[in-house]
């Protein structure tokens, strides 16, 4: 029995040629979806520093909070405090994957919009 590779299989040069012509039609039948195949090579990209900072930030001010609740309010407290500061940071991933797809969309109306000569 052999163990699956983690890693994914190298394409050869005729199935990546088959890919960019599949995304050259999908991208002419759907223009939005032009932003998403240029993004999906950056999306390893590292976070700006505001945001590495904001979230260090946040992360310090998270875990005084639950040191504090567990001094005041015992194991209860340290609970509901890391449960309201998991629903926060879940609520913000959300806003922010939502404006991120909103932001793509109004971009790609506006390029096909000034693409094709009208007033935006």
């Amino acid at each position: 029995m052999s163990v699956p590779e983690s890693r994914p299989p190298r394409l050869t040069d005729a199935e990546r040629q088959q890919l960019e012509e599949l995304e050259r039609r999908l991208v002419g039948q759907f223009p939005d979806l032009d932003h998403r195949f240029r993004n999906t090579a950056g999306a390893g990209r590292a976070a700006p520093a505001e945001v590495r900072t904001a979230r260090a930030v946040f992360a310090v001010i998270a875990l005084v909070m639950v040191i504090v609740a567990a001094a005041v309010g015992g194991a209860g407290g340290a609970l509901a405090v890391l449960l309201s500061v998991g629903g926060t940071v879940g609520i913000l991933a959300l806003v922010g994957r939502n404006l991120a797809r909103a932001r793509a969309a109004v971009d790609a109306t506006t390029r096909r919009r000034a693409d094709s000569g009208t007033e935006v």
